[in-house]
């Protein structure tokens, strides 16, 4: 099994109260496998004028940002900021800034408060930021929308999909399975008119489940079967139903599920799960453009059957 590490935390914070979910979530990862966390805030460059007088400014800002940064580390841990909290300010874009330092400093994983509020701080790129941020850092990043884990992860679910290689995949399961005492529960669409048993998905699906199992985690898979030719759709529906306390998400999948017309799987989850969404990094799956096409059809149904299968 390939050797996973989270011994570097990054997190971005806006100091308006975004950061403090991400940084919640942050610490208690830290509990469960001992990481360094570094509290990144991102303030803008003073406006372009002559260099010298820019350079100093840009000092103040910084200076003033980092009082409060540590203000801000200080309420969240009531008073004194533990040895493994560092703290650091830029100057620059928010977005850009926090994929450059994650990428060249090898973090292991980033964590982001999903809202508005840090959207804003991009001057309105097209993308969201948290989109972006997915997207461009080559670490796994942990979104965090309206809850954080602050109960345990009890429960991981893991949409699998027929067309990826998987083994990224499975490791993240078995490593978060075996760090968090969590059960893993894996999950597959499958249109109806096809035999269950004889399916790819099923077999991918039993496959993952046993190998999960004999690393001594409890794992279950299942497979919704549907009409509804959306398959993603189908996934966060399922997502939003099931009582999961943490989603773990494909990188690759947001070339697999995506089209023009529609968000991809990566975004969609991210901006419709109320529950954590922890993207792997992206798997470099470029030919699958060639063989399946940038564009693949959605198309959204209303009102048909959906029928969820435990695999037994």
């Amino acid at each position: 099994m390939k050797n996973i590490k989270l011994e570097r935390i990054l997190v971005p914070v806006s100091l308006s109260g975004d950061g403090e979910d991400a940084l919640k979530q942050a610490v208690f990862f830290k509990k469960k496998m001992n990481s360094k966390i570094t509290l990144i805030h991102v303030t803008p460059a003073a406006s372009n004028i002559q260099s010298l007088v820019q350079n100093e400014l840009n000092k103040r800002l910084q200076a003033r940002a980092m009082v409060r940064l540590i203000r801000f580390a200080k309420i969240q841990f009531k008073g004194r900021i533990p040895e493994y909290v560092d703290l650091r300010v830029e100057i620059g874009q928010h977005v850009p800034v926090v994929i450059e330092v994650a990428n060249k400093e090898n973090y292991n994983l980033v964590i982001i408060r999903k809202n508005e509020r840090i959207e804003g701080l991009v001057g309105k790129l097209k993308k969201h930021s948290a989109d972006k941020i997915v997207q461009d850092i080559n670490c796994p990043v942990l979104s965090v929308k309206d809850r954080w884990t602050y109960r345990g992860v009890r429960n991981i679910l893991v949409p699998v999909d027929i067309r990826q290689q998987s083994r990224d995949l499975l490791n993240w399961s078995i490593y978060l399975g075996k760090k968090l005492n969590s059960r893993i529960t894996l999950i597959s669409v499958l249109n109806v008119k096809i035999e269950l048993e004889q399916s790819l998905a099923y077999k991918k699906a039993k496959l993952l489940e046993r190998s999960i199992r004999d690393e001594g985690i409890q794992c279950e898979a299942r497979i919704i079967e549907n009409e509804d030719d959306d398959k993603v759709e189908s996934l966060l529906q399922y997502a939003k139903q099931e009582k999961a306390d943490l989603v773990l998400a494909q990188g690759a999948q947001d070339i697999l599920f995506g089209n023009a017309q529609s968000e991809n799987f990566t975004s969609r989850l991210l901006h419709d799960s109320v529950k954590p969404v922890l993207r792997l990094e992206s798997t470099k799956v470029s030919f699958l453009k060639d063989i399946l096409g940038a564009n693949i059809p959605v198309s959204i149904k209303a009102g048909k059957p959906m029928v969820e299968r435990v695999l037994e």
